[in-house]
């Protein structure tokens, strides 16, 4: 099966949330116990299944590398987004900073990177995500609130996407290998993460009213910086570097994904432009279903 075909399975579930909201079968109510079902069981049981792997020294190099590069990564596009942005003014600006910087990489990324790349391919990205995690908690924060609490603090290190990693981690290195059938039912629900989190997206899409900020320019200036000058910056820099390697593919893939749904979750609870938010999140998905196919192709 081709890239394009992939990831227009995975964009055609997205339609089947969409149409499942139009139609009243979703709503706002069951899109948080979906998310929650996803973001508490079936996505840690995603990136646990993808640490069950055969390993040698050159994948945990690897995922040492991993979590250099990201951080790395994160600590440019933070630079890039100040540089960008420096002319926008009022809340937008903020939206626009977090919209570039973080992208929606577990619910959309892990599902095309699992296809493109396999699960070497995912361990890498869930290490990406302990990056994200970091990050969002502390810069993600102090964008919209102006200074770190210590509660989200905590959230860095307590949450199941680290402590799945870890878990994970350990099962790989581990001489004892899983019962058959615990690999099997962690397998069968980790699978439900691509199904779920693509109806959840849709879902979420159809909630949307874009009228109100389809004309906004700022909106597409920030949706090119994060689906197209972001990872064509970074690729570039892997490229000098010399470091081109099936990491460094898979960190660019996710920082190619659309803007994190987080965005809009942040917006409302910090009481910031919370219908700008939503559109940049909205018109990125939107616009990911041309353009990923693209970087993907560009990086590989």
């Amino acid at each position: 099966m081709n890239l394009y075909s992939q990831i227009g399975e995975i964009f055609l579930i997205m339609l089947v949330g969409f149409y499942g909201n139009k139609k009243k079968i979703l709503n706002e109510e069951i899109n948080k116990g979906l998310s929650s079902l996803l973001i508490n069981i079936t996505l840690p049981l995603l990136i646990i299944n993808s640490f069950n792997i055969k390993y040698n020294s050159e994948i945990i190099l690897n995922l040492f590398k991993s979590l250099g590069y990201s951080f790395l990564s994160f600590l440019i596009i933070i630079l890039i987004s100040k540089l960008l942005y420096s002319k926008v003014n009022g809340e937008k600006k903020e939206i626009l900073k977090f919209a570039t910087v973080f992208s929606n990489c577990g619910f959309i990324g892990f599902p095309i990177i699992e296809s493109i790349y396999g699960k070497e391919g995912l361990a890498y990205a869930s290490i990406f995500n302990m990056a994200f995690t970091v990050f969002l908690w502390s810069y993600g924060v102090m964008l919209f609130n102006g200074k770190e609490n210590i509660r989200d603090l905590k959230k860095i290190f307590i949450n199941p996407g680290i402590i799945s990693v870890v878990i994970g981690a350990v099962v790989m290195v581990s001489p004892v290998k899983m019962p058959l059938v615990i690999e099997n039912v962690v397998s069968m629900v980790g699978g439900m993460t691509t199904p779920i989190s693509m109806i959840i997206t849709g879902s979420m899409m159809a909630n949307v009213s874009i009228r109100k900020g389809i004309k906004d320019i700022y909106l597409y200036y920030g949706v090119f910086a994060k689906l197209i000058l972001v990872p064509v910056i970074l690729y570039i820099i892997v490229i000098i570097l010399g470091i081109k390697s099936l990491p460094t593919n898979v960190i660019i893939a996710c920082e190619a994904m659309p803007v994190a749904a987080t965005t809009s979750i942040f917006a409302e609870n910090y009481n910031k432009n919370k219908d700008f938010a939503a559109f940049t999140v909205f018109i990125s998905t939107l616009f990911s279903i041309a353009t990923i196919p693209l970087m993907l192709r560009f990086i590989t």
